[in-house]
């Protein structure tokens, strides 16, 4: 019966190592993605996946074996003293190999998961570059020389490597992950690590593996509602958080679509959100006018908007809003999160600017297409 465990066992891993062997040495042999993400995606496979990378090509087969052998001579080495094991414990010895037989299973999810995990991380990393890819062919020749390369080397000397102790803890984490959902998170996590390092902090992948379903789907609703702000340089949201659109304190309204205080405490124990709910940020950077013909945009259900006075042209300098902020977690995190439409709260986000003399603008392509369509509205 042990034998056909393990011989069942040792079939899936190889099957799930092959997948993630397909995945990952397309992305290592894609020359279209810059070499600093590759290097990065190589040390975090080589560390996770059973699919072992090697450079050249033709050592990928052999390291994948030896890492599926590796596991699997770990279970043989404890499963062979498991009589000793027996006697010195004054067990039965049936007993002792029937927990031995448990904890190689065991080694082996655990590496399934780490598979599982490092395909969606390699795949969202192709999704990724090859789109960058697509936007520096549609550039011209001359900008991406001056412009890309010499700022790609110079930025690879700096913070292009992930770091060794942030890929243990997230070994650590990651082999625990079982459920399709948070194995996507985990990958996306690892891809944003892969393309940016420091993205996600430590304490950030820890806290991604405590979410319980019923917090990680309040966090998609926040997330679906919310309005951030990017970084333009390095991707980062550098601010984010929930409006409260519909309150009238004067007549004790509550908000349709804010959280309760139960709610708000999850997400606080979890630290997803902040606790302030003043502003420090710019919002009038988001305001186009005649001084600001280039407002900066915000991103709200996947998209990129801005804000124009309704009187064309009249200055607004100091704009202030309110709401339900985010940590840094919760900014760390917003990236990995499918959002869910909903288009009646875009609506109520609209008149909630517009109660504030400003027009909420979708980006179409460039800010200039913008500029024009206002001028002719």
């Amino acid at each position: 019966m042990a034998d056909e465990t393990k011989s069942d066992l040792t079939s899936t891993t190889e099957d799930v190592s092959n997948t993630a062997l397909d995945v990952v040495t397309d992305l290592a042999l894609d020359t279209a993605i810059p070499a600093p993400i590759r290097r990065n995606a190589l040390k975090a496979f080589d560390r996770l996946c059973s699919a072992l990378i090697d450079v050249p090509v033709g050592a990928l087969e052999r390291r994948s074996t030896e890492k599926r052998t590796e596991s699997e001579a770990r279970i043989k080495i404890i499963r062979e003293n498991a009589d000793q094991i027996a006697q010195q414990m004054k067990v039965d010895p049936e007993y002792a190999r029937i927990a031995v037989n448990k904890y190689g299973q065991k080694i082996l999810r655990e590496q399934v998961n780490l598979d599982n995990i490092s395909a969606i991380a390699a795949d969202e990393v192709k999704k990724a570059t090859s789109g960058k890819s697509v936007n520096q062919s549609t550039s011209k020749p001359d900008e991406a020389q001056s412009d890309d390369s010499p700022n790609q080397e110079a930025d690879s000397g700096e913070k292009k490597v992930i770091d060794d102790d942030w890929l243990n803890n997230f070994e650590t984490q990651a082999r625990q992950v079982s459920t399709a959902d948070m194995q996507l998170r985990f990958g996306r996590v690892l891809a944003g690590e892969i393309e940016k390092p420091g993205s996600h902090s430590i304490r950030t992948v820890k806290i991604l593996r405590e979410l319980d379903q019923g917090v990680a789907a309040l966090f998609k609703k926040l997330c679906s509602m919310c309005i951030a702000f990017e970084d333009p340089a390095d991707r980062f949201i550098i601010h984010a958080r929930l409006l409260p659109l519909d309150r009238n304190v004067a007549q004790g309204d509550l908000d349709k679509y804010s959280f309760n205080p139960h709610e708000i405490d999850l997400l606080s124990q979890y630290n997803l959100v902040g606790s302030t709910q003043n502003s420090l940020y710019p919002y009038n950077l988001c305001i186009g006018s005649e001084n600001n013909p280039f407002p900066q945009s915000f991103q709200h259900q996947g998209q990129d908007w801005v804000l124009w006075p309704f009187s064309q042209w009249d200055a607004i300098k100091e704009f202030h809003l309110m709401g339900l902020p985010f940590s840094v977690v919760g900014r760390e995190l917003f990236r990995i999160v499918d959002q869910d439409p909903i288009p009646e709260y875009t609506e109520d986000l609209k008149k909630y600017f517009a109660r504030q003399k400003l027009q909420m603008v979708k980006v179409q392509n460039s800010t200039p297409i913008i500029l024009e369509g206002k001028r002719n509205g």
